[in-house]
């Protein structure tokens, strides 16, 4: 008859078997056992999905990774490519801290501007502060390091002009960096109907270069663009504004005609830019720069963006202003072509069913809006041999207008 003891069944065939010897022998054939039946199901579920997965290859693996990392977007050569892949395929448990906004004008920004102090604000972020103000590091000048102050902080608030190189050696090598385009037309009205009614301001190149092409009289776009054409170079302060102003800020040569050098260097911002975001598709765009910051829904509470216009957005229907305006923004033309087509292979890799259900929650935090004062970092203050030497940065490149604090006057050609 068999006995239990101590877990091990012992049985009794004639003579009295040894029990710790079977409690050994019987451990042994379970395991094996176990084992075998564990390798046997195992295969069966193997062969059972690959015979699923061949009948219909467009099924993904039960156990399949989801595509989050971001495949389509080359990793500069500056930066480690395992730490950045590490860094973009892992859940957000710790908000990025360490970031660049390259701010273009006429695109959102003030909208920008509200989200970015809540998240900075957060966290006790500090940013580049604007000298003179609103600009930084020698705007309209590529953004130089030495007229960044502190060095090596957030930029946020101000308008900086991109330099890739000068950036990576000024700032953290995990710094992110992102900006926002929008459509060229749309910027360009944008623009020719906000600068020039800027008289109570400051600073004297608001009024750059609409008042030197213009000559103080009125005009409608087309007129506008007519004269532009012939009249916007590198010699005019401020032409930037009204000739391929987005992909200047972003580090372009605004008069760069060359089409293959243009798809070259827009490339290069490709691999540089850790996202380009489009004002058309804002709530897109801010789900993906949540995504790339590891900040929460509560900074995107605020978020509201109108579209306040106080002019008509008339549409380029007449041939001869269409080509002019083409002529003066044909990199931004070929810049948003560019990033519209690769936002959406962004969209596809963060997936399209997660996109659909963050912007449903987005949209209930519109509804939830919280009040959100835009702190400014404080006014620095420079030696005169520094201050000397900003201002003839700015003013060898396109910015003799500027600088009030030097009570210069406006410059009229």
């Amino acid at each position: 008859m068999p006995i239990f003891t101590n877990g091990c069944l012992t049985v009794f065939v004639g003579t009295t078997m040894n029990r710790p010897g079977l409690c050994r022998i019987s451990f042994s054939i379970s395991a094996f056992l176990t084992l075998a039946a564990m390798f046997w199901l195992n295969s069966l579920l193997i062969t059972t999905t690959k015979q699923e997965f061949d009948a219909d290859p467009n099924k993904k693996m039960i156990h399949e990774k989801p595509l989050f990392q971001l495949i389509e977007f080359p990793v500069s050569q500056h930066e480690n490519i395992t730490s950045v892949i590490q860094l973009e395929d892992k859940q957000c448990f710790k908000p990025i801290l360490k970031f660049v906004y390259v701010k273009t004008h006429k695109t959102g920004s003030t909208t920008m501007k509200r989200i970015l102090n809540k998240f900075m604000n957060q966290h006790n972020v500090s940013q580049t502060a604007g000298f003179p103000r609103f600009m930084v590091g020698g705007y309209p000048g590529r953004f130089k390091c030495k007229f960044s102050f502190p060095k090596g902080s957030a930029i946020s608030v101000f308008h900086t002009r991109f330099d890739a190189d000068e950036m990576k050696r000024c700032f953290h090598p995990d710094t992110r960096y992102f900006t926002i385009i929008r459509k060229p037309w749309d910027n360009f009205l944008s623009s020719y109907n906000y600068f020039p009614k800027r008289t109570k301001r400051t600073f004297h190149c608001d009024q750059m270069p609409s008042i030197y092409v213009n000559q103080g009289a009125e005009a409608d776009t087309a007129q506008f663009l007519s004269k532009a054409v012939f009249l916007l170079n590198s010699s005019v302060p401020f032409y930037f504004r009204y000739r391929n102003s987005q992909s200047y800020d972003l580090g372009f040569d605004s008069m760069l005609d060359d089409e293959k050098e243009i798809k070259r260097q827009i490339r290069e911002l490709d691999k540089n830019m850790n996202l380009v975001m489009l004002l058309e598709y804002l709530e897109e765009s801010l789900i993906l720069l949540k995504d790339l910051l590891c900040c929460d829904w509560d900074v995107l509470s605020n978020f509201a963006h109108g579209h306040k216009k106080s002019y008509n957005r008339k549409s380029l229907s007449d041939e001869q202003e269409k080509k002019n305006f083409q002529q003066l923004y044909n990199i931004d033309i070929a810049l948003y072509d560019y990033f519209n087509k690769t936002f959406w292979k962004r969209v596809d890799a963060y997936g399209r069913d997660k996109m659909a259900k963050d912007l449903e929650i987005l949209r209930h935090k519109q509804n939830k809006p919280s009040a959100v004062k835009i702190r400014l970092p404080p006014d620095v203050i420079i030696n005169s041999s520094l201050k000397a030497e900003l201002q003839n940065y700015m003013y060898e490149n396109h910015g003799k207008c500027m600088l009030p604090d030097w009570k210069e006057p406006m410059y009229i050609p």
